[in-house]
């Protein structure tokens, strides 16, 4: 128990990194010539003089480049070359997020320096099949479809970038959106946990009439892909994007349903019952550690932030995982990060490539190492079925099974459209969100805004947008 606080720490440290690194360093621009397919290189031996941060098992085998920065990912890689003769994995550390997409970018430019196969954000992947810069492989050419019932629903659904029948990545990670809850304060103060959002402003005023001196939750106005994951609940596409016709992009954050969830927050905030600290800062660490807020609407790998910033991540903190509130019964599970393998066009040997973005987290082994000492929250539905994966207790819970609320989270998510200059698009979010929440702008203004400024970007960009 004590080895898998510390994988969902690290995991939850490299999720907020990422965060924080947002998407920065890939091309916003279209192109007017669209479409031109990664190509495909059959060299074997043009990496035999690789350098690689770990050792490489067997000598004289055909190498294959990979950067990644998951938790474990070391031996997760020597787990790979100690059981293949055919291929040896030589991994780095090409950065974290930002960092990382940045040095990618910087070898696309260059014409080299790419590894073969790349971790990448699903919300970052639009960023690098924008018009001609399709600098992913669709890896459909292999057979990967054939391996789609591998993976959840929505994970397979991002990795396909909006296209019909093609895949740029596989699958290894997700983020159930789900909400943090402790229990012990709804307990003191005789309040019934909320499963809806009625029930959640419901519980809000309970709370506060009752003499609780904290907030029912936060509203963080740094939020990015967390909003996303609220309009979603309340049935709100805000964007569309395909790689099948990569100079389009579709923005909607004008609409009934991102009003309905700005209006209901604000309404909470307004009421003093809900607090607007950016999340993740040293303030917001504090409020939600001390019991300031009695719930926190997140993806669940949360838990490994909350438990490495607390006194003891191994301590029952009070909080329990929960649904996440639902606006009705057609409510959809949603998500909230997660990334993938994808194989780069500056693959030596393209098909290679394919095998081991395919096959390093493909044996049970593997994925047990990804999920214990990784803490990552898998995409592979072979390890959400296991009892393995279901029992799994976390101390900092108070031993609670979460996995028996996150699975059919995942299960039932159906995926996500990202922008190819999605970091644009969150930067946007947050001046949104300060002229709302600080600076009293109308809801409805402040959407109409946020949808013409990034319809005139996008223009700009050479991008046909709707």
């Amino acid at each position: 128990m004590k080895a898998l606080t510390k994988a969902l720490s690290l995991l939850a440290a490299s999720a907020m990194i990422v965060s924080v690194a947002a998407c920065g360093g890939g091309s916003d621009s279209a192109s007017s010539d669209s479409g031109a397919a990664a190509k495909v290189n059959t060299d074997k031996k043009a990496n035999d003089g690789a350098q690689c941060t770990n050792t490489v098992k067997k000598t004289g085998v055909q190498k294959v480049t990979v950067w990644g920065w998951y938790p474990a990912i070391e031996k997760v890689v020597d787990q790979f070359n100690e059981t293949h003769d055919d291929l040896q994995v030589c991994w780095n550390n090409g950065g974290q997020g930002g960092g990382e997409y940045t040095k990618f970018q910087n070898a696309i430019k260059a014409g080299s320096g790419a590894p073969d196969v790349i971790q990448l954000e699903y919300e970052a992947m639009p960023q690098f099949m924008t018009g001609t810069q399709q600098h992913l492989v669709d890896l459909s050419q292999f057979g990967f479809n054939d391996h789609k019932d591998d993976y959840t629903e929505g994970s397979w659904d991002m990795v396909k970038l909006g296209t019909e029948d093609k895949a740029y990545a596989v699958p290894v990670d997700l983020g159930p959106f789900v909400m943090y809850v402790r229990e012990d304060i709804f307990t003191k103060y005789n309040v019934d946990v909320p499963t809806t959002y009625d029930e959640f402003a419901d519980a809000a005023k309970k709370l506060k009439d009752a003499g609780y001196d904290g907030y029912i939750s936060d509203f963080p106005l740094n939020q990015t892909a967390m909003l996303i994951a609220f309009f979603e609940q309340a049935g709100a596409k805000v964007n569309t994007y395909s790689a099948s016709d990569p100079t389009k992009v579709k923005v909607n954050y004008d609409s009934p349903e991102a009003k309905k969830v700005l209006d209901y927050w604000q309404k909470l905030i307004d009421a003093g019952y809900v607090d607007t600290t950016d999340a993740n800062t040293t303030d917001w660490t504090t409020n939600i550690l001390s019991g300031k807020y009695a719930t926190w609407i997140q993806a669940s790998w949360q838990t490994g932030y909350l438990a490495s910033s607390s006194d003891d991540a191994n301590a029952d903190s009070g909080f329990r995982i929960h649904k996440a509130p639902v606006w009705d019964d057609s409510t959809p599970d949603v998500n909230q990060g997660g990334s993938a393998w994808a194989v780069t066009d500056q693959a030596k040997d393209t098909e290679a490539a394919y095998k081991v973005a395919r096959e390093l987290f493909g044996s049970e082994e593997a994925q047990k190492i990804g999920v214990t000492d990784g803490g990552l929250f898998p995409a592979w539905t072979d390890m959400l079925n296991s009892d393995f994966f279901k029992t799994e207790k976390v101390a900092f819970l108070g031993n609670q099974e979460p996995n028996t609320i996150t699975i059919p989270v995942a299960e039932g998510y159906k995926g996500s459209d990202f922008l190819p200059f999605q970091t644009y698009a969150y930067d946007e979010q947050a001046k949104m969100l300060k002229s709302i929440f600080t600076d009293g702008t109308s809801v409805d203004d402040a959407l109409a805004k946020i949808d013409s400024t990034l319809k005139n970007y996008a223009t700009q960009q050479g991008y046909t947008a709707e």
